[in-house]
């Protein structure tokens, strides 16, 4: 166990038991755009949720426990890859992802992800900082808490308004308001995938 120091600010990751899932919070959320998202994104990919974890980071004042915060960690099987910074990563790899708006503290509008379902994430590497561990734990974190993450159920494909060149054609689903919070989901067939690949490279080339 790292020493907590007696001054300064600190902070680190522990492990901790699954908390009771769904207490909304009130946030910021800050807004970005398709450019801004894809740009952003290291690795994006087309997976399955084979298990799922939680940690939290303990932040310290001069050796003093102020906050905790939590983050779900998500054990996915990689089946399609569309971009990937790394190119030692391929198709059947195991990776964590985390989301930093998890189940104990849930802001309204971020999409659950469930076990044995799969998804499409737009991702960033997972760096250590000089106070916290992260790579211990999670490999990639989503680039947005909820317009990163994209659904797909029965061979339809649930997405953010966000993704502004991919909306002709489909069908408004829902409409997601919390406070000052609003944004619409869109549901497309599987043509959405196609048109998703030609974007990235476009947005981001060849891997």
């Amino acid at each position: 166990m790292a020493q907590i120091p007696s001054s300064g600010p600190y902070t680190r990751c522990i492990e901790v038991e699954e908390r009771i899932p769904h207490n909304v919070v009130d946030a910021v959320l800050e807004y970005e755009d398709e450019d801004t998202l894809l740009e952003e994104s290291d690795l994006i990919f087309k997976g399955t949720v084979i298990d799922e974890n939680e940690i939290g980071l303990e932040e310290y004042i001069d050796g003093e426990l102020r906050n905790t915060y939590y983050r779900d960690i998500f054990t996915f099987k990689i089946n399609k890859i569309y971009y990937a910074k790394d190119s030692s990563i391929k198709n059947g790899d195991i990776i964590r992802v985390t989301n930093a708006s998890c189940s104990n503290n849930w802001i309204e509008g971020t999409i659950e992800m469930k076990k044995d379902k799969e998804y499409i994430l737009f991702t960033e590497k997972s760096y250590d900082t000089d106070t916290v561990e992260f790579t211990k734990y999670e490999d990639y974190f989503t680039t947005d808490h909820w317009r990163s993450i994209i659904s797909i159920e029965n061979e339809d494909y649930y997405f953010d308004e966000v993704f502004t060149s991919l909306k002709s054609g489909a069908k408004e689903e829902k409409i997601r308001i919390d406070g000052d919070f609003k944004t619409k989901i869109y549901r497309k067939g599987k043509e959405f995938e196609k048109e998703l690949e030609d974007l990235i490279l476009k947005k981001k080339g060849e891997n």
